[in-house]
């Protein structure tokens, strides 16, 4: 279906905007409501109504009671409500029309564009309200602010971001120290070329961190993803972010709504082009041709054999109990195609907890699967080395147990059959967490051989 056909035409009222049903009005039903002949997108209009108090009603255009299919008493036209409740400037983006379904009802509204690769992030503006009963499946906000934005994971593997260091952060992206994260990535066997596991690589975080973590993530191991997005405050095509809206504040505390919706975006919109789903922070590093092999191998493709769901990842132990294992959130996991199916059948269930505010959203996840029979599924290799990790490869190889009380480390309470040195990590790991920009750039040229022997 074309824009214009997915597009919605507004009925605007002083007491309230009527959402007429899809098809669209016409062009006489459009100008007896003073509105454009052509279809337009209602999202960010819808949003920014909202964002006022002001009601939405779901009605035919012309169907209000006791008023004839004109326009009532009390109606403004479009030039008064783009003056009025977009505000200047803003309004005149608000009528632009944006990529694929604005859901009556359900539409996101104007943020306002994301910030250029290059450039510092712009300041965050308010995220407008949505109605509870919109999400998950809100949507997202395009450049301009506009509703109904759907991403093309594509374009950062077909434009990469360019990153030009200077000779002396060259030689700082080489050097070697002796906090072991070196050590750890030669031990890391990158695997050649897998075809087959079509892989959607997906990362969660904020416009400020977008001149930063994220252009280290795009610059570095992103691009090798089949698709690629970053679920963020704003949208900025050049790094691949998107402004997915959620239920709640932007913050650390609510990330299990942003996660939520991130993956309810991901299976509105993508679900049938990719088999694999992969999701993590801005600040997590991913050897993506071991995450494709391990996908593409023998144990993974007999384990999903005739469309059995699968949640890959570093399993924890939630507060030491066998019976409550989720996959952790800081390494990263993975669901297949049918997994995700699932999941998203799970979101608006009350077993679900689906507006519970909370940081937990690994948990949550493993929660809402297990609701559906699935569970966390052991990713060891032969040797029982783990390639998915919740710290930085130097971390691991020389973290040591607390002599006293070992327990009372959260690690060792949830960690399943700890390893120690080397023994940490598979020569198939595939992530690591807590990297910041500058180790981003180590890890990449490590793990890869970039760097000239001194």
């Amino acid at each position: 279906m074309s824009d214009a056909d997915l597009s919605l035409s507004l009925w605007l009222c002083g007491d309230g905007i009527d959402v007429p049903p899809l098809p669209v009005a016409t062009a006489a039903d459009a100008a007896a409501a003073t509105l454009p002949a052509e279809p337009f997108d209602a999202g960010p209009l819808l949003a920014a109504w909202s964002a006022r108090g002001g009601p939405v009603h779901d009605a035919g255009l012309g169907a209000r009671p006791g008023e004839g299919g004109g326009r009532g008493e009390g109606c403004r036209d479009l030039a008064w409500f783009r003056r009025e409740v977009l505000g200047g400037g803003q309004g005149e983006q608000g009528a632009g029309k944006g990529k694929g379904t604005v859901h009556p009802g359900k539409a996101g509204g104007g943020e306002g564009s994301g910030g250029s690769a290059g450039g510092p992030a712009p300041a965050e503006r308010p995220r407008p309200r949505v109605e509870v009963g919109a999400h998950p499946h809100a949507g997202a906000l395009g450049p301009s602010g506009e509703g109904g934005y759907v991403h093309d994971p594509t374009r950062l593997k077909r434009h990469p971001v360019a990153v030009a260091l200077s000779a002396e952060e060259e030689r700082g992206a080489c050097e070697a120290k002796r906090d072991g994260h070196k050590e750890v990535m030669e031990h890391v066997e990158v695997a050649p070329p897998t075809p087959g596991a079509r892989v959607f690589c997906t990362v969660y975080t904020h416009a400020k961190n977008h001149g930063t973590a994220v252009k280290a993530v795009a610059s570095t191991w992103a691009p090798k993803c089949d698709g690629f997005m970053v679920s963020s405050t704003e949208t900025d095509e050049a790094l691949g972010a998107v402004n997915i809206l959620h239920e709640g504040p932007e913050e650390y505390d609510n990330i299990w709504q942003k996660v939520r919706s991130t993956w309810a975006y991901i299976h509105d919109n993508y679900r049938h082009e990719y088999d694999w789903f992969y999701i993590g922070g801005d600040d997590l590093f991913l050897v993506v041709e071991n995450l494709k092999a391990y996908l593409y191998s023998d144990e993974i493709r007999a384990a999903g054999e005739g469309g059995e769901p699968l949640f890959l990842g570093r399993r924890f132990k939630e507060g030491g109990k066998e019976d409550k294992i989720f996959n952790s959130g800081g390494a990263g996991y993975v669901l297949n195609r049918r997994a995700l199916e699932l999941l998203n059948g799970q979101f608006e269930g009350d077993k679900c907890m689906p507006h519970l505010k909370a940081f937990w959203e690994d948990v949550m996840v493993a929660r809402c699967l297990k609701n559906e029979g699935v569970h966390a599924y052991d990713t060891r290799d032969g040797q029982g080395g783990e390639r998915f990790h919740p710290f930085t490869p130097g971390h691991h190889l020389h973290y040591a147990a607390p002599k006293k009380n070992p327990e009372s480390d959260w690690y060792i309470k949830y960690t399943i059959d700890l390893k120690f040195g080397m023994d940490c990590c598979s020569e198939e790991s595939l992530s690591f967490h807590y990297v910041k920009p500058d180790l981003m750039q180590k890890l990449y040229r490590f793990v890869y051989g970039l760097c000239s022997d001194p």
